[in-house]
């Protein structure tokens, strides 16, 4: 009877955790919850109002921008080699055109590569007149094909080294103007100079600085968003309106100094009178739901914003009560609360008596 009794507690026992396991595992997840009956009455009594949430395909965020150029709106004309800066033809504002004059420049280094050049030039032409005897030997039949053949290619060959004596005075932005064929260091593009560190008469080592030209209209957006600002999508759109602005994101990137923010770069499709240097205030148009039951950003009252089981929602009216409705936080201020979610038509959410929902909701559970 002893081992009877305790073979029939044990059987108990197991059938008790069998059916306790069983009911854990049927547990509602937050996102399951089923809806609990509230009458328009008890509402009233508890404090509970619902608003309705407006859904759009836009939604406005504020923050602050600094207009900066665009990474190809500025270069830098160097020294090609280490030499002097006989004279400084351009100032500081001044606007350039591609191809002129910004300085004289004379180096060892440079003659050198001009008096190749002139040799190279020299070579070519002695090829060419090489050449055009060679082909009327050879129509005569005086030369076999052969040698006509090594004439092309020596003449080929002076061609190249021309054309490659010309890209390395080319490369260093030097060319042979003026009255006397003076070596001048010239702007590869349009634009404006906004740096000049060359001083007349003053060495210089190779590589130096010695002008920087940029391009004013090359603009665009350089944004330092935070932990209370939605983090935008490439295509959403940011505005300046009180400047006649507007742009695109079209890139973002982590800070990676703990503030848990990231930089949004914005290109600009209407530069209004913005200019670089400047701190403004932008609008960002970040894209919301597009249309009913569409997972979108959805601005809500920061009240009704709730947390059950460690997971964030809100509380929905429905026909008969209410019913929780989890979404995902993007950010939160004082007022309002940024989340990602999809809604049903004339959704209403609970903005006071919250705790009541909640410890109804306890209640049922």
């Amino acid at each position: 009877m002893f081992f009877t009794r305790i073979l029939r507690t044990g059987a108990g026992i197991a059938s008790a955790m069998i059916l306790a396991g069983h009911s854990f595992a049927q547990s509602p997840s937050p996102q399951a919850v089923p809806p609990v009956p509230l009458s328009a009455d008890q509402a009233r009594a508890l404090g509970v109002r619902f608003s309705p949430v407006q859904t759009s395909a836009k939604l406005e965020v504020g923050t602050h921008a600094r207009v900066v150029f665009r990474p190809d709106a500025q270069y830098v004309v160097a020294a090609p080699y280490a030499g002097i800066v006989p004279r400084v033809i351009v100032a500081v504002g001044q606007t350039v055109r591609q191809g002129q004059a910004l300085a004289t420049f004379a180096s060892p280094q440079l003659f050198e590569t001009s008096r190749a050049l002139t040799e190279a030039n020299s070579q070519a032409n002695l090829a060419q007149k090489s050449l055009a005897r060679d082909k009327l030997l050879f129509d005569d039949g005086i030369i076999a094909n052969s040698r006509l053949q090594a004439t092309e290619a020596r003449a080929t060959e002076a061609a190249a080294m021309v054309k490659a004596r010309r890209a390395e005075l080319a490369s260093a932005g030097i060319a042979f103007g003026g009255a006397g064929g003076e070596a001048q260091l010239v702007a590869s593009r349009a634009g404006v100079v906004s740096e000049v560190n060359a001083i007349p008469g003053a060495r210089v080592d190779a590589a130096a600085p010695l002008f920087r030209i940029v391009n004013p209209d090359a603009l665009e957006l350089d944004l330092l968003v935070g932990r209370d600002i939605p983090v935008p999508s490439p295509g959403d759109g940011v505005e300046v309106r009180q400047r006649g602005a507007a742009g695109k994101v079209i890139g973002i990137a982590p800070t990676g100094d703990g503030t848990a923010g990231v930089r949004v770069r914005a290109s600009l499709e209407q530069r209004g009178n913005l200019r670089a240097g400047e701190n403004i205030n932008v609008t960002l148009v970040l894209r919301g739901a597009t249309g009913v039951g569409a997972e979108g950003r959805v601005r809500i009252p920061a009240a009704s914003l709730v947390y059950w089981q460690g997971t964030p929602g809100v509380f929905l009216a429905t026909d008969k009560g209410f019913e929780f409705h989890g979404v995902t936080v993007e950010s939160t201020d004082e007022a309002t609360a940024v989340v990602r979610t999809s809604l049903p038509a004339g959704a209403r959410v609970a903005v006071s008596g919250i705790g009541a929902l909640k410890g109804i909701l306890t209640g049922d559970q």
